[in-house]
């Protein structure tokens, strides 16, 4: 290997006769990437590799016999392909520092367990882990991970469980030490229990998007108010869900979409009026629940207002409608003196009912009425939704216009010129 000194790529790519990646590569000082990606019969690496100090890409995604992988070393690695390994149960150790790797994904790489010392890759910013019906038992997490310095996202997908593992040697502490950086959790199709939220979720103080979607847990406890920041929450398809006990002070987006369990005490917690009074909030509730405290209802798929001087700044859209599994939001067309202001996005309908309610200033305008100069004295708003695939007398909806910035004497819910004319 010393002719290959100043090598700096080196391609084992699709090698099928290659079943142990050699000793010799150490010499390779000056090796910048080093890729065996598709070598099927690829069964070990030797821990060699950590002589190669400025290495910074290793691709070995695709090694289906790949049963183990040596400890690393290596301060100047970037990327770490591992995806498509079939066989590699364990993540390898990390034995110093190594704060150039931001983004690590395993997409059907069955590992079961990260080591303790996964957190010495102090530069992760994303950790993504992603399964298709593999099957391979619970991923279990130390949850030392949480706090590494630089961590924001951790997503994981078809796993079929998720544990949280607090007792690894040097975590004793850890409920003293200061809340993780983690900004977006995601756990979809993670056969997950009521035993996710053991985890004292004070750690997750700047959590700001969680995904729980298609799981098995049945509350969602109260310490779910400790995530002071979160303002998306999507728990849709948990079909087991009977009671979530908090709503996060901050919560702008949530979808419940198909959780045929949830008590109506918990719905009801949704439809505070409170609760939307911030405004921006759109958010998904199994059931026909009415508020009672909207401005104007109407059955069929049209609801009308008047205003004068500016469009009110706070409109919430209520509807009652059948929804597809899979529709998270249901948008309505806006009409203002007969002129359209959006583009026409029809709803699919079919299933059971759901409740939608969303701030119209969410709805993507084609001509936005927040910016429009309107010379008419009382202005028409007609809010129309165009469903496909069920009857327009079926629907339910409804506005409610909030006046902290919106002067009521500006806003009619019946005609102001046919009232003068009488």
């Amino acid at each position: 290997m010393q002719k290959f000194v100043y090598l700096r790529v080196l391609n084992f790519d699709e090698c099928r006769y290659l079943t142990h990646l050699p000793d010799s590569i150490a010499g390779l000082s000056n090796l910048e990437e080093l890729s065996f990606l598709g070598c099927f019969n690829l069964i070990a690496v030797h821990d060699s590799i950590n002589f190669l100090v400025k290495l910074k890409t290793v691709k070995a995604s695709g090694c289906i016999r790949l049963k183990s992988f040596p400890p690393l070393k290596l301060p100047s690695l970037e990327h770490l392909g591992l995806s498509h390994c079939h066989s590699l149960e364990n993540f390898p150790e990390i034995l110093g520092k190594m704060e150039n790797m931001t983004k690590l994904t395993l997409y059907n790489t069955p590992v079961k367990r990260f080591p303790v010392s996964f957190q010495n890759l102090i530069g992760l910013q994303e950790l993504n882990l992603r399964l298709n019906g593999m099957g391979i038992g619970v991923v279990r997490l130390p949850t030392s991970i949480i706090q590494m310095p630089e961590l924001t996202a951790i997503s994981g997908e078809g796993l079929q469980g998720w544990q949280w593992l607090q007792e690894e040697e040097g975590t004793e502490n850890f409920g003293s030490l200061v809340s993780s950086k983690v900004e977006d959790l995601s756990a979809n199709y993670c056969n997950l229990n009521d035993d996710f939220f053991s985890i004292d979720f004070t750690w997750f103080a700047h959590l700001k998007k969680l995904n729980l979607r298609y799981n098995n847990f049945s509350i969602i406890p109260e310490c779910i108010n400790k995530c002071q920041f979160l303002w998306m929450l999507d728990v849709s398809h948990c079909r087991h869900l009977r009671e979530i006990k908090g709503v996060p002070p901050t919560l702008k987006e949530f979808f419940a979409i198909a959780c045929e369990s949830l008590t109506s005490s918990s719905i009801d917690m949704f439809l505070n009026q409170e609760l939307h009074e911030g405004g921006y909030t759109s958010f998904n509730l199994p059931g026909a629940r009415i508020p009672e405290w909207l401005d104007q209802r109407s059955r069929g798929p049209s609801i009308s207002f008047w205003f004068r001087n500016n469009f009110p700044d706070k409109v919430l859209c209520f509807v009652i409608a059948p929804m597809l599994n899979y529709d998270k939001y249901f948008c309505p067309s806006v009409f203002i003196n007969g002129n359209k202001f959006t583009s026409e996005i029809p709803n699919f309908s079919k299933g059971t009912d759901h409740t939608y309610l969303s701030d119209l200033r969410l709805r993507n305008f084609t001509c936005s009425p927040y910016d429009f100069s309107f010379e008419n004295e009382w202005n028409h708003v007609e809010i129309k939704y165009l469903v496909v695939g069920c009857k327009e007398t079926s629907l339910q909806i409804g506005i409610h216009i909030f006046n902290q910035e919106t002067s009521m004497e500006d806003v009619r819910f019946t005609d102001p010129y046919s009232t003068r004319g009488k």
